[in-house]
C-alpha cells in the first residue's frame, strides 16, 4: 500500500473515532441546551416529543463537523508518524474531556444524605464509585495514554521545515 492511501485511511479513521468520541462531550451540552435535564429522581416526560429528536440530529450534524474537520487536518500532515501522533492526541483530549461533560448530567442532590435519604445516598454513592470504576478509569487511562503517546509521536518526529 502506498503512503497516499495509507494516509487517507488513518485521516478518516482517526477523523470517524475523534467523531465519535467528541459526541460524548456535546451530547450533555445539548442536553443542557435543549432543557432535557431533569433530577433523576423524577420521571421525565418532555412537553414537546420532537425536542429530543432535534438534539440527536443537532448532535449528529456537529458530531460529522467534527468528523470531516479532523479528518481534513490530518490529511494536510506529510509525516504519516507526525500524522498519527496528532490523532492520538485529538482522540486522547476528546476522552479526556468526556469525563467532565458526563459529571454535568450528575444529580449533587441524591448525594446528599439530607435531602436524598441515608439508603438512597448510599446507593447513589455506590452507583458513582463503580461509575468511576466502570466509566471513569479507562476514560481517564485511555485518554492519557493517547495523549502522551501522540505528544511523544509528534516531538520524535518534527516537522520539516
Amino acid at each position: 500500500m502506498n503512503a497516499t492511501s495509507i494516509k487517507w485511511i488513518a485521516s478518516i479513521v482517526f477523523g470517524l473515532l475523534v467523531g465519535r468520541a467528541a459526541f460524548s462531550v456535546v451530547n450533555p451540552l445539548l442536553i443542557i441546551a435543549f432543557g432535557l435535564n431533569h433530577p433523576a429522581a423524577q420521571p421525565y416526560v418532555p412537553d414537546d416529543p420532537a425536542v429530543v429528536d432535534r438534539m440527536l440530529l443537532t448532535g449528529t450534524i456537529i458530531s460529522v463537523v467534527i468528523t470531516v474537520v479532523v479528518a481534513a487536518a490530518l490529511l494536510r500532515i506529510p509525516n504519516n508518524r507526525r500524522l498519527a501522533g496528532w490523532g492520538c492526541v485529538l482522540l486522547g483530549a476528546s476522552l479526556l474531556l468526556a469525563l467532565p461533560a458526563s459529571m454535568l448530567m450528575m444529580d449533587p442532590a441524591a448525594h446528599d444524605p439530607a435531602t436524598a435519604g441515608a439508603r438512597a445516598a448510599n446507593d447513589a454513592n455506590t452507583a458513582l464509585f463503580f461509575w468511576a470504576l466502570i466509566f471513569g478509569l479507562p476514560y481517564l487511562g485511555g485518554g492519557l495514554l493517547l495523549t502522551i503517546g501522540g505528544t511523544m509521536l509528534i516531538r520524535k518526529h518534527p516537522a520539516a521545515a
